[in-house]
């Protein structure tokens, strides 16, 4: 299986800052953009993401960990991370930086004990791996069975009813009149003469999130809202 957006992320750390990683979606739709947000210091995280990083405790587990810049930052400020990802060429790019554990790894089928983890990190809108709202749910409990009783979930994602932005209005549309879930997508990665697979991502209203995590051994505690739909949640393992 290509490893596209592992070398996105490692041709970016090797010097190329202006070739834009785009996502195509099943619609023909492409938005493409710098990769600099994976390489971002904590001065220039989203007021939103700083402000779910308050609620880290002990020990920490970063699922799709990317580049490793929230590793960095809680490194610095004296946790016990550990990263993961699925892919390898973004986990060489996490130990070149300073990343003092990752692991090449599925959060789908992870090689970690149980009750381990006082806090797991879900950023980069990670929730959307699941694929689809079963998938999510799934994704949530394989987390909770990570995390100690008393445990910490952090996780961002796209409130996909807050738009204006006619595109995604009409490809949301067409998802709810094929009985799909408003915010489910297909999509795939394009970089410079590589082209990912196509797969399934979804974005997902806090409503939604709720209902899912209250099945799945969580509870939302907080939803920290930015702009355009983007928030971020904390939750605690019920």
């Amino acid at each position: 299986m290509k490893d596209v957006f592992g070398q996105t992320l490692l041709s970016y750390w090797q010097g190329d800052h202006k070739t834009p990683c785009n996502i195509k979606r099943g619609d023909g739709r492409i938005d493409g953009g710098s990769l600099k947000n994976y390489f971002r210091k904590y001065s220039q995280f989203s007021n939103i993401e700083k402000r779910a990083l308050k609620h880290v405790k002990g020990k920490v587990l970063d699922a799709g960990c990317g580049a490793g810049r929230h590793i960095l930052y809680l490194q610095k400020k004296g946790f016990d991370v550990l990263g993961i990802d699925e892919s390898p060429l973004a986990t060489k790019v996490c130990k070149e930086r300073g990343c003092k554990k990752v692991k090449v790894m599925d959060i789908f089928k992870p090689k970690l004990k149980a009750n381990t983890f006082d806090t797991i990190i879900l950023f980069g809108n990670n929730l959307g791996i699941g694929g689809t709202l079963k998938g999510v749910k799934k994704l949530l409990k394989i987390l909770r069975k990570l995390a100690k009783k008393d445990g910490t979930l952090l996780l961002n994602s796209i409130d996909v009813k807050v738009t204006k932005d006619r595109s995604h209005i009409n490809y949301r549309q067409r998802n709810l009149k094929q009985g799909k879930y408003i915010g489910a997508l297909k999509i795939r990665i394009e970089y410079k003469n590589l082209i990912g697979e196509w797969f399934e991502w979804i974005n997902i209203e806090p409503k939604v999130l709720k209902s899912l995590a209250s099945k799945s051994g969580w509870e939302v505690k907080k939803i920290y809202r930015g702009k355009q739909g983007n928030y971020s949640a904390v939750l605690k393992a019920v």
